[in-house]
């Protein structure tokens, strides 16, 4: 039976080598390739990725093989910074507003004479130089969103991901079901990554009905259905 595996090994992943899969059609060095490990390959080649699958019981659930202009590309960080501005600004609600001279409330009567009082001319009291007047060019509803184009966000996808696969926490799932929705059986998973402060997790699918109830609590654990 062939592996549903989430979505940073069906969508990129030339081959998938389970304990029941056949070792027919399977390359023979697939599990002896030296270069293909984090540890032992130079970064940004290009090179195919030989990863342990796994579950979040910690079980051997075979090899994958990551494709390399995918998992491998070389690290680049203004590509990185001009995506996450690009996130960051479509994130932004701009729902800032500030009231102008036809908004404010008060009457618009000439609060006195043009001439013979001593004091300065004034044609309104909502104007900006006075208490509860208007604010002059002061920030609207907009939206904040730069474009980006759609090459260059796919390329900031994989350059995170490669820098993930080198510092080696990249984790591929062969599938994210869980058994209950306890969300103690995610926080013990979590507490048992080294050097692991936020978890983002990806399916292919629909996401698991236990697995959003475990996590949605979670502030470090995020979920999302497909990339």
């Amino acid at each position: 039976d062939s592996i549903q595996s989430s979505v940073s090994v069906r969508g990129f992943c030339s081959f998938v080598s389970t304990p029941q899969a056949d070792l027919q059609i399977s390359p023979a060095e697939l599990l002896v390739v030296q270069a293909a490990y984090a540890a032992q390959r130079v970064q940004g080649k290009y090179d195919d990725l030989t990863q342990r699958m796994t579950n979040m019981r910690n079980e051997d659930k075979g090899m994958v093989m990551l494709a390399g202009d995918v998992f491998d590309v070389p690290i680049r960080k203004d590509i990185v910074h001009r995506v996450v501005r690009w996130q960051l600004a479509k994130r932004q609600q701009g729902t800032h507003s500030t009231k102008t001279i036809s908004e404010v409330s008060g009457t618009g009567k000439k609060p006195w004479q043009q001439k013979g009082t001593g004091r300065a001319r004034h044609g309104t009291l909502r104007g900006p130089q006075f208490r509860h007047g208007a604010t002059m060019h002061g920030p609207k509803p907009r939206s904040h969103a730069i474009k980006l184009q759609k090459k260059v966000r796919r390329l900031g996808l994989k350059i995170a991901l490669s820098a993930r696969a080198a510092e080696g926490k990249l984790i591929i799932f062969d599938n994210l079901e869980l058994p209950s929705h306890k969300t103690k059986e995610v926080v013990k998973y979590v507490s048992e990554l080294d050097n692991c402060k936020k978890v983002l997790l990806v399916d292919g699918g629909p996401i698991n009905q236990n697995l959003h109830r475990a996590t949605q609590n979670l502030h470090y654990v995020n979920v999302l259905p497909s990339i």
